[in-house]
């Protein structure tokens, strides 16, 4: 059974520094008796494409982490600020879920985020009604309802692929039968991070929500659970199983490459994860993933950013650091609509 809170914490890369799905109730798992579909084995599997291999994912990664590591940052995680003559909005690029002995504070860090009125994250992670959300809007469209499995979604060869995944994780391929690719996907990832090391109370949202809440300090969101599954939920289903395949043939180096990750988020090297995460390659799941989860989200954040720069308080946005560098980042899209932000 997987807590809510943990669900979205990664799949690969994408949930360190994509998505935060996250809360403190409730379970993605299927019922016992939707845990007890069993479908024959790739009954409805269509042709299935080429898919890369292990070696050659890995060759790429190899290669842009040469890369990544080509460039330097200051030493802390990045942070930006655009002002106007009343209002200040901070950016901080967050990781979901860390290793809890990683130390990334810095003194200009808990300087913003101290003199923040508002803090603002992703979704919701803490009320009651995000605990309603989280059953009603992702769940539910994490799970197939119209008598379709996801054996029966798989070809034999990646079939095989996700079942060995799912094995070294714990978790018997029938647990996950009545579950869509995405949402298995995001269930196998967070258990191999987890059982390696990575806690989701260790990630940065958790952390501030908690500092935030105990100091007065006031919330808002950037889009809905509902927004954040349909980001998955609404691609053609041959991207999602692209997208598992490629978390389960990686499991077992599923961590090394976040470990990677967290090194250039902590050090601030801008260029550096722009390069490795910026990319649809480095989202995983090809062009579609890219376009969904980044992209098309960045771009309905940026008009309610600019209403919060409008008002007149001090206010912390912390999101996933994808969202933050590149090309088609937040920050890119401000800056071509002619707002001056400086990174600090």
């Amino acid at each position: 059974m997987i807590p809510f809170k943990h669900v979205l914490a990664s799949a690969g890369l994408v949930f360190g520094l994509s998505i935060s799905a996250c809360s403190d109730t409730g379970d993605t798992m299927p019922s016992d008796e939707a845990a007890n579909v069993v479908s024959a084995p790739n009954s409805e599997a269509a042709g299935s494409p080429e898919r890369r291999t292990k070696a050659e994912l890995m060759a790429e990664f190899e290669a842009t982490i040469s890369m990544a590591q080509a460039t330097q940052g200051d030493g802390s995680p990045a942070m930006w600020r655009m002002t106007d003559e009343d209002s200040t909005v901070y950016f901080f690029g967050t990781v979901h879920l860390l290793r809890p002995e990683l130390e990334w504070r810095s003194e200009a860090f808990d300087t913003a985020f101290d003199a923040a009125d508002q803090i603002v994250f992703e979704i919701d992670l803490r009320s009651a009604e995000a605990q309603s959300a989280f059953m009603r809007d992702f769940v539910s469209r994490g799970f197939y309802e119209d008598g379709k499995t996801l054996r029966g979604a798989l070809d034999a060869e990646v079939e095989q692929v996700v079942e060995a995944a799912l094995d070294s994780v714990g978790l018997p391929m029938d647990a996950v039968n009545a579950m869509e690719p995405w949402m298995t996907a995001t269930n196998l990832g967070s258990m191999k991070l987890q059982a390696d090391g990575y806690d989701p109370t260790s990630g940065v949202e958790h952390i501030l929500d908690e500092e935030a809440r105990s100091a007065g300090k006031t919330f808002a969101y950037l889009e809905s659970v509902a927004d954040q599954a349909d980001a998955f939920d609404l691609l053609p289903e041959e991207d999602q199983i692209n997208f598992l395949y490629e978390t389960a043939l990686l499991i077992d180096e599923t961590s090394t490459i976040l470990d990677q990750l967290v090194d250039e988020w902590a050090d601030g090297d801008v260029q550096g994860l722009a390069t490795l995460v910026a990319t649809p390659s480095g989202v995983g799941g090809g062009e579609a993933m890219y376009q969904s989860v980044l992209v098309d989200r960045n771009k309905k954040w940026v008009p309610k950013i600019e209403e919060m720069l409008a008002g007149t308080d001090t206010v912390f946005i912390a999101v996933g650091a994808g969202h933050l560098v590149g090309d088609d980042s937040v920050i890119a899209m401000l800056r071509s609509k002619g707002y001056e932000i400086e990174k600090l």
